[in-house]
């Protein structure tokens, strides 16, 4: 007896280039991973009508996918925000094309959240706004960020518009060949080499939620290095251009705590409050691009940089 199909989906731009089995995991969320695997085991999906056994088959372009199972549950595209978030925040916009956007967080902001304001939620609210991204037709691709920056620190952060530059950038970014990123700080005190390079290793105390620094390797602890350049001298503190080279949870506040030379109001790090609004003198001023592949390439070194006038 000929199986009823119950689903059928449509491979589109976004959906391309990814394994069957992630485009399923993404489009029915709520459906644990063994009923998926059985589903294939079953001889229940199809792709271009014939029976698709293989869950790392690479999803091209137009291709059909049939899916024999009453029970299967589409998860809803909709835009990833909180009810709270404040969709009428305006995004600082610092650089956009057809396939990247650059904003500025600002202090205070969090990256994700589903309850609270988040920087994803403002991003995602003004990219529909302009109508450069629309979730509900999307089926397996939502914007994404390509890093991270503390909720206490401002600066560049790095948006994919579109699956193609997703997969690349995510491949490329801890690479450091291929994008470079440079940040601002003003620390505790008087450092008195004008360029230093730190190197140890990262361990998470749990109890303290955060990061320790040492010299020497321990347990579960993670390699870090960072390039420091003296920019200026003031009474009290130092303000220094950090590169990464390796992109380490908390690496610069954690890796100046060790030198005891905390970043200016980082409490968590030993630093003095001077701020009652806890936000840190940690910025994130610039990007660089190298060696970029197509459909990237255009963007090989170039420089996206804010904040250029922010030493007093």
């Amino acid at each position: 007896m000929e199986q009823k199909t119950i689903i059928t989906l449509t491979v589109k731009n976004n959906d391309v280039n990814q394994t069957i089995f992630n485009f399923m995991k993404k489009m029915f969320q709520t459906t644990s991973l063994s009923v998926l695997y059985k589903l294939f085991r079953n001889k229940k999906i199809k792709v271009n009508n014939k029976i698709m056994k293989e869950r790392n088959y690479k999803l091209q372009l137009g291709d059909q996918i049939l899916i024999f199972d009453k029970n299967l549950v589409i998860t809803e595209r909709k835009q990833q925000i909180a009810e709270t978030d404040s969709a009428s925040e305006k995004v600082a916009v610092v650089y956009e094309d057809q396939s990247i956007l650059v904003v500025d967080k600002p202090h205070g902001v969090e990256m994700h959240s589903t309850f609270n304001s988040s920087l994803d939620g403002m991003v995602q609210s003004y990219l529909m706004q302009k109508g450069a991204y629309h979730p509900q037709t999307e089926q397996s691709f939502v914007i994404s960020h390509i890093h991270r920056l503390d909720k206490l620190t401002r600066g560049l952060v790095l948006y994919a518009k579109n699956k193609i530059s997703l997969d690349l950038l995510l491949k490329k970014i801890n690479q450091k060949e291929y994008i470079e990123k440079k940040y601002l700080t003003q620390c505790e005190g008087i450092i008195t080499e004008d360029e230093f390079t730190v190197t140890g290793y990262l361990v998470k105390d749990e109890s303290e939620q955060k990061m320790i620094f040492s010299l020497t390797e321990q347990p579960n602890s993670k390699k870090a290095i960072t390039y420091f350049k003296v920019l200026t001298r003031t009474l009290n503190t130092t303000w220094l251009e950090v590169t990464l080279g390796t992109g380490r949870k908390h690496q610069i506040r954690a890796s100046l705590s060790y030198l005891q030379h905390p970043i200016i109001n980082d409490v968590k790090y030993g630093a003095k409050r001077i701020a009652k609004k806890y936000m840190i003198g940690l910025y994130a001023t610039t990007l660089v691009f190298h060696q970029l592949p197509e459909p990237l390439e255009y963007l090989n070194e170039k420089v996206i940089k804010i904040l250029e006038n922010i030493i007093e």
